[in-house]
């Protein structure tokens, strides 16, 4: 029994051949004379590639894995920046106010009603009540005292 073998692995055909074993090389099945019973050949079947490679799936996990950390990593970092950045706002604002209370506390020490009653009471500092007199000073009694 032989067998031609017509390019495709499923449909081989068969034919007589007295002695010999077929053997599948190429696109042919080809006639090798072997002493002995006759055995049925079944083609090879043809290769199956795979579609994704088993490093390539491999290694892809690995590129998601790292990017996943990354991004975590990032949204943690932005955190802890906004924190600190809310921290330095509240701060800046407690300056700001602390500023305008000292602003304030300087405007009203320094009014002129404020400072009058406090040298009229601590002091004895009063306001004339007649204007002041001008009077003219000798230029010779100015030199006399400036040599003593």
């Amino acid at each position: 029994m032989a067998r031609a073998y017509d390019g495709h692995a499923s449909s081989i055909n068969t034919s007589t051949v007295s002695d010999g074993r077929y053997i599948y090389n190429g696109d042919v099945v080809a006639d090798h004379p072997v002493s002995g019973p006759q055995r049925e050949i079944r083609a090879n079947r043809k290769a199956v590639r795979r579609k994704h490679s088993t490093f390539n799936i491999v290694s892809g996990l690995f590129l998601l894995a790292a990017l996943s950390l990354l991004y975590t990593g990032n949204v943690i970092t932005v955190n802890q920046l906004m924190k600190e950045v809310n921290d330095l706002n509240n701060r800046y604002s407690t300056i700001v106010s602390n500023t305008e209370v000292l602003k304030a506390e300087i405007a009203r020490k320094s009014s002129l009603d404020r400072i009058s009653l406090t040298a009229k009471e601590e002091l004895g500092l009063t306001n004339p009540k007649e204007p002041p007199v001008w009077f003219e000073v000798d230029q010779d009694k100015v030199d006399e005292v400036a040599k003593k």
